[in-house]
């Protein structure tokens, strides 16, 4: 295949990849049952390095690798291959699509899956500009494993080919309800490959300046291969309102929802990342819902992943999935004494029981979720686990001061044994169990001064003056060492450091971390920038009234939408790693709600506080539904003036800005008045 192009096309947008070979980057196809990493140019190439290498690619039903990439050939009527050339690449995130010639024809691919089964369904189109008639062979290749996901448990299959009420259906042999049904809605015959490798042939005549359409299919299932057949042609039975149904699915994402108006950069931007979530939405069946980690080597169910991601996913239309997820986190961890797990494979084990930080940053989730969407019933289900995991999980870890002993987020050797940002994230999560016990009309009052007085002594215990920053770990004798890790920015960003030490921190940060992609992990040794500690600098920096810093951050992680796989928020910056993440995608949307709005919610008492932030280089902000709870809000932020309007829901809004506080009802608009708060850049 010749490519000459390959670009994003979501809605208005359409941005070629800055990649120069074009193949490099897998792509994704993605639904609630699976997804389908490939190429683009249709070779199959190794995808993953570090869980099943080079196994990580190819469709993925979990907790099985059911398929390699399917591929599309033409064959002539000598059945010679017909080569592919100019072929343009269009990913629009629901599908992706093919575009050049091919001998005397043009040709186009869609690929979907479908939106409510494990299905693939690749739709060709044939169109004969020449004053002959021609002949030849459209080809489905495909080869079919039954491979266990990484650390399932589970035993690779023996594909075994059997045929159903007239279809070919692959079964494994080991798992007779484990299938997948394969077909096309033109007839065909079918040709065995090496092992498990199979073709299906359709001879088609397209006649002088004539159009062929036809489709292929495959449907995977674990409920027998009559339930594969069914999917199949349901399917096949009208695949453009599969892929209409698919699209449109993408689109009600791009239209509806939270959104930008202005400027145009950020429109774009946020559309994209609340297309990623949708993109990372999974519902499996050992799991239920949740969002994948990264793709292709993190489709587990992630504790710090998750917890990172909470408010980027609520505002980004992922409430229901982020509350499912939290469920199963908490529902492990009421099963191991409150400590939340690191890691759940795709059917449901625990691969890593957790890092000590997890336990409480879920904590800090539950009350992050609970602010922002108002739901007491899950505040309330999961509490007990919350209070077990910072009262006797974590206590049992920690010293008197309260810092627990243990890995932390970096995963590095030679640091003592207590972490900077597991203390910090056990300051927060103590000031979390308060917000929490006092919405459930709890005791409160001990989880609040545990939390002052872990607050009171933090600075004192780990700033370190010689550095100007925070030390990255503290030794068994008491002594805080600096290893020039990512964490520093951990005390600014949860809002631990006094103004004057996080003003001179983040002046050394900017100095010795800080590099034009974005924060290095670690200075001095290992230099290279990911999007997760990017993403928290941002927020400390709109914290702490740097906006254009703030911005210049959130851009940086938007900027690896144009490299690689184009529309993805990759892993580092500019790429590298996972090419869709799910944390790079959250706190992109979280620093713009939270950083540039200024947003700071309490939806279980009705109330939101508004500082909005705004950089220097944006002359204004327009954001468009803005979920709080069951109501939703447009926002507009100019220099001069905030408007705030209540256009959807029953409830009115306690709004608290720099003018005061004041009700907003449903329906109504306030304009207020813009104080100098958060334009120092």
């Amino acid at each position: 295949m010749q490519l000459v192009h390959r670009a994003l096309a979501y809605g208005p947008w359409r941005d070629a990849t800055s990649a120069v070979d074009l193949a490099a980057a897998p792509y994704a196809l993605t639904n609630r049952h699976g997804y389908l990493l490939g190429h683009v140019d249709g070779v199959t190439r190794p995808i993953g390095d570090a869980h099943l290498p080079g196994r990580m690619g190819g469709w993925w039903v979990h907790p099985y690798r059911v398929a390699d990439a399917p591929g599309i050939g033409v064959c002539d009527a000598d059945g010679a291959p017909v080569p592919l050339t100019a072929v343009r690449v269009e990913e629009a995130l629901a599908l992706v699509c093919w575009r050049g010639r091919c001998g005397r024809l043009d040709f186009e691919r869609s690929d979907a899956l479908a939106p409510d089964t494990a299905t693939w369904l690749s739709q060709v189109r044939l169109h004969n500009a020449d004053a002959r008639p021609w002949h030849g062979t459209i080809d489905l290749h495909c080869r079919i494993t039954f491979e266990g996901a990484w650390f399932s448990g589970l035993q690779p299959g023996a594909p075994e080919l059997q045929h159903h009420d007239g279809v070919a259906v692959v079964c494994d042999a080991s798992a007779p309800r484990h299938g997948v049904a394969l077909g096309a809605d033109h007839p065909g015959t079918l040709a065995h490959g090496a092992g498990p490798e199979l073709t299906l042939r359709c001879a088609i005549t397209v006649p002088p300046g004539a159009t062929m359409t036809l489709a292929f299919a495959l449907a995977a299932t674990t409920n027998g291969a009559a339930a594969a057949v069914a999917a199949l042609r349901q399917a096949l039975a009208d695949p453009a309102s599969v892929l209409a149904a698919r699209t449109a699915e993408y689109a009600a994402c791009r239209d509806s929802g939270l959104r930008v108006t202005a400027p145009a950069a950020l429109a774009r931007d946020v559309a994209l990342a609340r297309a990623n979530l949708l993109h990372l939405g999974a519902d499996y069946p050992d799991l239920g819902a949740y969002l994948l980690a990264g793709l292709p080597e993190y489709p587990q169910l992630f504790g710090c992943d998750t917890t990172y991601s909470v408010v980027g996913a609520v505002v980004g239309g992922a409430a229901d999935v982020m509350r499912s997820a939290l469920e199963r986190l908490g529902d492990h961890a009421g099963r191991a004494c409150g400590r939340v797990p690191h890691e759940l494979t795709t059917n449901g084990r625990v691969f890593h029981g957790g890092n000590i930080q997890e336990t409480p940053q879920f904590t800090i989730a539950v009350w992050d979720y609970l602010r922002w969407t108002g739901d007491l019933a899950l505040a309330r289900r999961l509490f007990p686990v919350c209070r077990e995991g910072m009262c006797a999980m974590l206590a049992a870890w920690s010293d008197p001061s309260g810092y627990p002993h243990g890995d932390g987020m970096v995963e590095r050797l030679g640091m003592g044994t207590r972490k900077l940002d597991s203390a910090c994230y056990a300051v927060a999560g103590y000031a979390a169990l308060a917000g929490l016990a006092a919405a459930l009309g709890e005791p409160a009052a001990d989880y609040r001064a545990t939390a002052e007085r872990m607050r009171a002594a933090f600075d004192r215990d780990w700033w370190l003056d010689d550095e100007a920053c925070y030390g990255d770990s503290m030794q068994l004798d008491g002594r805080v060492t600096l290893a020039g890790h990512w964490t520093v920015v951990l005390p600014l960003q949860l809002g631990l450091a006094t103004a004057e030490h996080a003003a001179r921190a983040l002046a050394r940060i900017e100095r010795d971390w800080l590099v034009p992609a974005g924060l290095v992990h670690t200075r001095m040794t290992d230099e290279q920038v990911w999007t997760l500690p990017t993403g928290l600098l941002a927020l400390a920096a709109f914290r702490h009234g740097r906006a254009a810093l703030g911005l210049r951050l959130l851009q940086a992680i938007a900027g690896t939408t144009r490299h690689g796989a184009p529309g993805m928020f990759k892993e580092l910056i500019p790429e590298g790693l996972c090419f869709v993440q799910l944390w790079s995608a959250a706190l992109y949307l979280q620093g713009v709600v939270e950083g540039m709005l200024g947003l700071s919610p309490a939806a279980h008492r009705g109330r939101i506080v508004v500082q909005p932030a705004l950089p220097p280089q944006l002359a204004a902000l327009a954001v468009r539904g803005v979920p709080i709870a069951a109501q939703t809000l447009d926002i507009d932020v100019s220099r001069e003036s905030i408007t705030i309007s209540h256009v959807a829901g029953v409830q009115p809004l306690e709004l608290e800005t720099d003018a005061g506080s004041m009700l907003l009802a449903p329906g109504a608009r306030v304009v207020l008045a813009r104080t100098p708060h958060g334009q120092a850049g």
